[in-house]
């Protein structure tokens, strides 16, 4: 299921940001294409079933606050889409170490 998250700020990025953000955003798993908007007021980005929380995850880590976040997809699908999410029906997601 392709979609398409649309974030907006409320100042321009400078260029520094736009190069961490750009990065951070394309490392994410699902992740098909980041389009920074010219100005650097917006970010675009296009993937396979990627959900707002780990995008607006992936934000916090950098440091960034996003105006506004839109996606593509409904909230049913942009739940299931996102195992990181509290209210996910499967829980928060699951990791274990390699070789155990």
């Amino acid at each position: 299921m392709a979609m398409r998250i649309d974030l907006e700020f409320a100042k321009p990025l400078s260029r520094e940001q736009r190069i961490s953000l750009h990065l951070a955003l394309a490392a994410l798993p699902k992740t098909a294409r980041v389009r920074v908007i010219k100005g650097g007021h917006a970010v675009v980005v296009m993937g396979e079933a990627l959900g707002v929380d780990r995008v607006r995850a992936a934000l916090q880590e950098e440091g960034v606050q996003a105006e506004r976040i839109r996606t593509s997809l409904s909230d049913e699908e942009d739940l299931r889409a996102d195992e990181i999410s509290e209210d996910h029906p499967d829980g928060r997601e699951r990791l274990r170490p390699i070789g155990r």
